[in-house]
């Protein structure tokens, strides 16, 4: 990738939005820049690399795979993020792996270079912890569903995420192409049987639809008082 096109890419990466425009072009030239195919992996669990990674296109995933090899998702990338920064920063091996749901271009920057980026510039600094803090809180409502909720209601919880995700302006949400089966039994430590079950009471109860296009949520207010009810809001 040309300079210009660096800073291009760069400018769009969130936690670089108030970089003032003059550390873009070193900071391009400092990032080694890669492409990867739908399915290939970007960093694996207990690597001991350390760059940061910048997803430029494409969807990414990350998973840890278990000794028996049972999938646990944690969350899914889009464009514009960050990620590795875990390990750019205390220096011990990867949390988790990152693999690429379709072909994806990625900048990684070297944890010497991402610490001084750090050190020399507040705003990245600041967009870096808030960042962080978010995970922080994203984790511990996982924590909290896994160790007091049903599988039905972590379910629930799951579709209103993906929901979440999706802008739309009308009062139904189409999560287009649906989430499948196994991925979120993966999200929420379950079988896909279950979510199987689950999705098919949902739509018993007018909160789903199957449709040929994806996932119809017709009443996500519905869905969401399912969960409130379960947690005891």
């Amino acid at each position: 990738m040309n300079l210009h096109a660096g800073v291009k890419a760069l400018r769009r990466i969130d936690v670089l939005g108030n970089l003032p425009a003059a550390s873009f072009e070193h900071l391009a030239e400092s990032c080694i820049w890669r492409e990867y195919a739908a399915g290939e992996q970007i960093c694996g669990y207990q690597d001991q690399s350390t760059d940061v990674l910048f997803l430029l296109a494409g969807k990414a995933r990350v998973i840890i795979y278990s000794a028996e090899g049972k999938a646990v998702l944690f969350v899914d990338l889009a464009p514009a993020t960050m990620f590795g920064e875990i390990a750019a920063i205390d220096g011990q091996p990867r949390s988790a792996s990152v693999e690429a749901l379709e072909p994806c271009s990625v900048a990684s920057l070297s944890a010497k270079k991402f610490q001084e980026l750090l050190i020399n510039e507040p705003s990245v600094t600041l967009a870096t912890l808030r960042h962080l803090t978010s995970e922080v809180r994203r984790l511990s409502e996982r924590v909290f569903e896994f160790s007091t909720m049903m599988v039905q209601n972590r379910i629930q919880a799951e579709l209103i995420r993906l929901a979440n995700e999706v802008q739309q302006s009308n009062e139904q949400i189409m999560l287009a192409p649906a989430p499948s089966l196994s991925d979120i039994a993966n999200r929420v430590s379950t079988h896909r049987e279950a979510v199987s079950r689950e999705i098919s009471r949902l739509t018993s109860l007018g909160v789903l639809r199957r449709e040929r296009d994806g996932l119809r949520i017709i009443d996500p207010n519905k869905l969401k008082q399912l969960l409130e009810r379960a947690r005891g809001d």
